[in-house]
């Protein structure tokens, strides 16, 4: 069963050779030594939705698998770091809130296609041309023990009749 519910005119959309929709990768960073949350859209200029302005940063956007048996990461490739996206990844120390949403534009109308709430920047490698994002979950949540307690007659003496 799919974890994200994408509607059938944006699969269509999405895999069309010929549309005139446009569809985005919104991030949001939130940290408590950013004064507002950061927003940046994978377009080449600036984008408003929701209320909020999202810089533009062309980047290659790869949403987290779907699959039980790994850990969910989502990854960004930012080419051509601009100033300010780098002065905001190295100004972040430790984990910044990482909110995802994937929203499609056709005919004026702004459908949003996904969202994943949530997540954490993991690591930000920025070099001269290009800064490549790691976002998951804070901890390792497929490596977590099911329960903490040890259950048996002593500890728990309702449960063994």
């Amino acid at each position: 069963m799919s974890i994200r519910q994408i509607s059938a005119e944006g699969l269509r959309d999405m895999f069309a050779q010929n549309t005139d929709a446009a569809v985005f990768a919104l991030l949001t960073f939130t940290h408590p030594s950013l004064s507002t949350p950061e927003r940046i859209a994978n377009n080449t200029e600036a984008i408003t939705y929701d209320g909020h302005e999202y810089m533009g940063f062309p980047f290659k956007f790869t949403p987290p698998a779907e699959d039980e048996e790994r850990e969910a990461v989502a990854t960004a490739r930012v080419s051509n770091v601009d100033r300010r996206l780098a002065e905001v990844l190295r100004q972040i120390q430790g984990l910044a809130g990482v909110d995802i949403q994937v929203v499609r534009w056709k005919q004026g109308a702004v459908t949003r296609e996904m969202h994943i709430p949530g997540m954490y920047l993991m690591s930000a490698d920025i070099d001269t041309e290009t800064a490549s994002l790691q976002i998951s979950h804070a901890f390792d949540i497929l490596n977590e023990p099911a329960t903490q307690d040890i259950l048996n007659p002593g500890t728990a003496p309702g449960l063994f009749r």
